[in-house]
């Protein structure tokens, strides 16, 4: 009895000390990309992939499972199982290589062993470079610095053949692998296996022959040589920041050209942007507006704020630093524009490029040397012939009796696409009488090509198409409408537009962008305005639309305003001072488009202010007007008898207004969007309800003290600003609004009753408030994105902003009357909690389980020096887990990939952590990592140990030698000072690769830190020695580890709880059997 006893005590407690192991799965994501050229279907084309490669190497192995994969996918490929003969390449793999669209290059150990595979290649390149042919490189257990400077095994090879071959062929084998080995491929050592490796390559061919498909069906013809040019000149392995030029005629493809570039290679930088039309652009809007605008896109930040023309605020200019960009500015006319706007080089991160087209070479003057710039020439008469070809008939052959008609046509464009295509759309579908008459008119008045040839199109469209253009070009053109904001600004009494616009674009009058922003070539534009001026040249009163400055100062001058003018385009940086009669418009009945706006430069608007006197103030506005912008409005009101019913916009920034109206009531039943901003004379709003499709309110900077409650029943409001109101006592609603997706209260510092809430939300700004605490309702805002509360007073945050999913920024910097944080939505991805001078106690979820749900990749607590113990201790773990987790996601990606990813996370303490593998109080230490499996990729986690620094600033710079090779890290730091020691931890993909590329050869290092921080003067002020710091090299296998550890030692949750009521009814077994031992 006692031994049975004492078998089930065995038992039980070999019961009690078992484990549960969770098996983690984990998939390694590869992006690896490379250029791509669009080509034209070309009906010679028969292969899709074209394979070159070294059969022993690879025939019997990765090939044929390659080979597999694009034969399930039904993609075509030639691949030339023939044993070669001979010293060159036959002729049938010269066809096969021009007949096919992708070259895939395997470059294997043995493949410059070669010389078949070397003629290969050197015809692939060829075909790259006159066809823009797209050549995919595949680096087969061969690291790219071998076939690109042929070391190793290529070294030896090329030794042998320059015995055999003469120099000149060997010369062009090298050539071949040089371009090769420096473009953008996929390399096997990133995959884990083969299978992996072939998937990624499939699944890259599939999307440029996507891509291709989809620049055939836009009828681009020739263009591939061009953007070929144009990549090379961009040179995008190099790490330089470079700037090139596209230079050419009107017309010419330049826009389309940079277009195209700009779509290929966008996905390989960190942020891109893409400004068309930039001398129309600053003609309208000014320096200031375009400046804002290309670095609010790069920063991704809408709030951002640049005050000057020269030069960025240090602030803008670290982040930019740091961020690898592609910028296109396109049809830029004034070297003075790229001096304002793009600045010095430096401004960009490594790697940036800046591509600028213009008409005037000397835009390029001291900005882009003349070896950078690519000449747009004219298309070749066969090019030129296809593209008529396509926009004349939709296909790519042609009927006898039109061929010589047709070469015509070509020859009379000579060679400028744009008139080719606007011949080509215009004479579709007409029959052959009507080709005869119009090439005779052509040639008898061969001086303005461009412009005959737009004036046949518009000669040929109805009465309603003419109308719709003539509005683009003289009104709409370089006001960013999109598609149905035209829309909505041209219908007539319930009539529908689409057709005419959907004419206009098939005759390539118009262009609709991707995201449907209607715009138009700068000669069809101008000739559109020479149409107009035409109307009455002697008499500009009777035209139907103004932009003429001195045509418009002589008919507001002497009142002589008609029926006629349907539109009037003012900028009042281009016009001479002017007393308006009360009654100026009263003629103009029919004026639907009135803008009269200012540049964007502080001089510009100052001096824009006193340009339009109405000294006996203004009678009445036509109630025709849909669409009125009026900067430095002068009165105090809109006309009483100003129905304003047919407006959809209504834009009165920097006006003198205090009322829009004296009467409330007004039928707003078409108003979309009403912009007040910088009125700061407005101190109520009218009453709104029956604006029922108002979507957007901007009322930034006006002397609001409350906002008319009708605006919380407007059920299609998507965007509210009332930034900048400093008198705005209380935004308080009851009612849920139903659309509000954007909310800014932002430096509102009056403000301190809130309570509005949205399901729609995606952004709210509370920054600069008197607000102390979040309703409750909060957590209500599922959708909501970003939370701004920085500089308020707020005192804690309410339990439910938990409830936040898809929260992903949280901005809390100098809340210093924050004293806790509770547990906040693992979605969030950015907190900064810098200078909150009053946070004891910040919440993490209960378990580093659910910590590792976590993506935190931007932490800070810089100065919250009144953080307890134990809030410290979680805080150290947390970073640990997000910091790991964010190096483990970035060391599967490709070696190729330009994307220099960076993760932060600070925080007060005086020591290194020590997860850290690698610690140290000293400057230096050394590394060893000879014992590491260098067939996986490492990730370096550093952490310095920051001490205090009683100077403002704005970057600290660490200095990183490796065994005397010098590197930089630029990190964020708070503006105000630095009051106590902090643990900076950061993971930076680049650096990493660079430690990476060291290791391989090197496996053993020295590394040693000096840091400096910036001053608010730009300069650079060396610190005291760091307190410490340390480095945790880390792969796959050890992150997987790291994440077993962390579930063996928690359990999932539920688990967990079902374990301990195991253990407590294991537990009094126990003592029953003990009991009955001793019994």
């Amino acid at each position: 009895m006692k031994f049975m006893c004492f078998i089930v005590c065995l038992l039980l407690v070999s019961l009690l000390t078992c484990e549960a192991v969770t098996n983690v799965k984990t998939t390694s994501i590869s992006d690896n990309k490379d250029y791509v050229y669009p080509l034209i279907y070309n009906p010679k084309i028969k292969y899709d992939v074209f394979v070159s490669f070294r059969g022993s190497d690879i025939r019997e192995g990765f090939l044929s499972h390659l080979v597999e994969a694009f034969s399930r996918k039904k993609i075509v490929v030639f691949v030339d199982n023939k044993l070669p003969k001979g010293d060159e390449i036959s002729q049938s793999l010269v066809q096969a290589i021009e007949t096919s669209l992708i070259s895939l290059v395997i470059f294997s150990t043995n493949y410059a062993s070669s010389p078949w595979c070397l003629d290969e290649l050197v015809k692939i390149v060829e075909c790259r470079e006159k066809n823009g042919q797209i050549l995919l490189p595949v680096f087969y257990k061969l690291e790219p610095t071998i076939v690109r400077h042929q070391k190793g095994p290529y070294a030896n090879e090329f030794d042998e053949h320059e015995k055999k071959y003469n120099l000149s062929k060997v010369h062009q084998w090298r050539f071949a692998l040089k371009e090769s080995g420096n473009m953008f491929g996929f390399h096997s050592s990133n995959f884990r296996n083969d299978a992996l490796l072939v998937k990624e390559i499939v699944k890259y061919v599939l999307t440029r022959l996507d891509h291709v498909q989809q620049v055939n069906s836009k009828g681009l013809v020739g263009i591939g040589k061009q953007i070929s040019h144009v990549e090379s000149l961009l040179q995008t392995e190099s790490n330089h920041v470079r700037a090139i030029g596209i230079w050419g005629m009107s017309g010419i493809g330049k826009t389309t050209i940079a277009e195209q570039v700009y779509s290929r290679l966008c996905s390989e930088y960190e942020s891109c942007y893409f400004k068309a039309n930039v001398r129309e652009e600053w003609g309208r809007y000014g320096d200031m507006y375009l400046k804002k605008d290309i670095f609010s896109t790069l920063l991704g930040d809408q709030e951002l704020k640049i005050d000057t023309p020269h030069g960025l605020p240090g602030f803008v200019e670290r982040r930019l630093r740091r961020m690898k960009v592609l910028v296109v500015l396109d049809d830029v006319n004034d070297p003075q524009q790229l001096e304002i706007l793009i600045g010095r080089l430096d401004w960009f991160g490594n790697g940036s490029r800046i591509i600028i087209t213009t008409r005037d070479k000397q835009v390029f003057a001291k900005r882009v040397v003349d070896s950078d710039i690519y000449e747009v020439r004219a298309l070749e008469f066969d090019d030129s012939f296809r593209l008529f070809i396509l926009n004349a008939f939709e296909q790519n052959h042609i009927e006898k009796e039109y061929f010589e008609l047709s070469k015509k046509m070509v020859n009379y464009a000579k060679g400028n696409p744009l008139i080719v295509e606007v011949l080509g759309r215009h004479l579709r579908g007409k029959d052959k009488t009507i080709w005869e008459s119009q090439l005779q008119r052509l040639t008898k008045v061969p001086i303005k090509r461009v412009q005959d040839a737009v004036r046949l199109s518009y000669t040929d469209l109805d009465r309603h198409e003419k109308k719709i253009l003539l509005d683009i070009a003289c009104f709409f053109d370089g006001l960013h409408l999109k598609v149905d904001q035209i829309k909505l600004l041209v219908k007539d009494h319930g009539y529908s537009v689409d057709v005419e616009l959907e004419s206009l674009k098939n005759k390539a009058l118009i262009t609709i962008s991707q995201d449907n922003v209607v715009s138009m070539h700068s000669i069809i534009q101008e000739t559109a305005e020479e149409i107009v001026r035409e109307e009455s040249i002697d008499d500009p009163g009777k035209q139907s639309r103004l932009l003429d400055p001195d045509d418009i100062y002589q008919v507001l001058k002497n009142n002589k305003g008609s029926e006629a003018i349907r539109s009037i385009a003012i900028n009042l940086s281009k016009m001479k001072e002017v007393q308006l009669n009360s009654k100026v418009f009263a003629k103009m009945k029919k004026l639907q488009y009135l803008d009269i706006y200012g540049k964007g430069s502080s001089c510009d608007i100052l001096q824009s202010r006193g340009v339009l006197y109405l000294p006996q103030g203004l009678e009445s506005l036509p109630n025709e007007l849909r669409y009125l912008r009026w900067a430095h409005f002068p009165l105090e009101s809109l006309p009483s008898n100003f129905s304003g019913e047919k407006l959809v916009l209504l834009d009165l920034q920097d006006s003198q207004v205090r009322k829009l109206w004296h009467e409330d009531h007004r039928d707003l039943v078409n108003l979309k969007y009403l912009k007040l901003r910088s009125s700061s004379h407005l101190v109520e709003l009218p009453d709104l309800s029956s604006a029922t499709n108002l979507e957007v309110i901007d009322l930034r900077l006006c002397g609001l003290t409350s906002v008319h409650p009708s605006v919380f029943t407007l059920n299609k409001l998507m965007k509210l600003d009332l930034g900048g109101c400093i008198s705005l006592l209380s935004f308080r609603s009851n009612i849920h609004l139903s659309s509000l997706r954007y909310l800014s209260l932002a430096s509102c510092i009056s403000l301190k009753d809130f309570s509005v809430t949205s399901k729609e939300m995606v952004k709210l700004n509370l920054e600069f408030t008197g607000i102390k605490q979040l309703p409750s309702s909060i957590g209500l805002q599922t959708k909501l994105e970003k939370l701004l509360l920085g500089h308020s007073y707020i005192g804690n945050l309410p339990e439910s902003i938990k409830l936040l999913t898809s929260l992903r920024h949280l901005g809390l910097e100098d809340c210093r009357k924050l004293q806790s944080l509770p547990e906040l939505p693992s979605s969030l991805i950015a907190l900064d909690a810098s200078g909150c001078l009053s946070l004891e106690n910040v919440t993490f979820p209960s378990t580093a389980i659910q910590m590792l749900k976590e993506n935190k990749t931007r932490v800070a607590f810089w100065n919250c020096l009144k953080l307890n113990e134990h809030s410290l201790k979680e805080i150290e773990l947390n970073a640990q887990i997000n910091m790991m987790k964010f190096a483990h996601q970035h060391i599967s990606m490709s070696r190729s990939h330009p994307y220099d990813a960076k993760g932060t996370y600070v925080f007060p303490g005086s020591s290194v952590p020590k997860w850290l593998v690698y610690r140290t109080t000293h400057d230096y230490m050394t590394i060893d990592l000879s014992f590491a499996n260098h067939s996986s990729q490492l990730g370096f986690i550093f952490c310095f140990v920051v001490p205090p620094v009683p100077s403002q600033g704005f970057i600290l710079r660490f200095n990183i030698s490796v065994d005397g090779d010098d590197s930089q890290l630029h990190l964020d730091r708070p503006s105000h000072e630095i009051k106590s020691d902090h643990v900076y931890l950061v993971y930076d993909r680049g650096f990493s690769r660079y430690l990476n590329s060291r290791v391989e050869d090197q496996p053993k290092f020295k590394i040693k830190i000096t840091a400096e921080s910036r001053r608010l003067t730009s300069e650079y002020v060396s610190l005291m020695m760091l307190r410490g710091f340390g480095v945790s090299p880390i792969n796959t296998s050890q992150y997987l580890n790291f994440i077993q550890q962390m579930e063996m030692a928690e359990g999932p949750s539920i688990q967990t709880s079902l374990w301990s009521v195991v253990n407590s009814l294991l537990v009094v077994l126990i003592c029953i059997v003990l009991f009955l031992w001793f019994v």
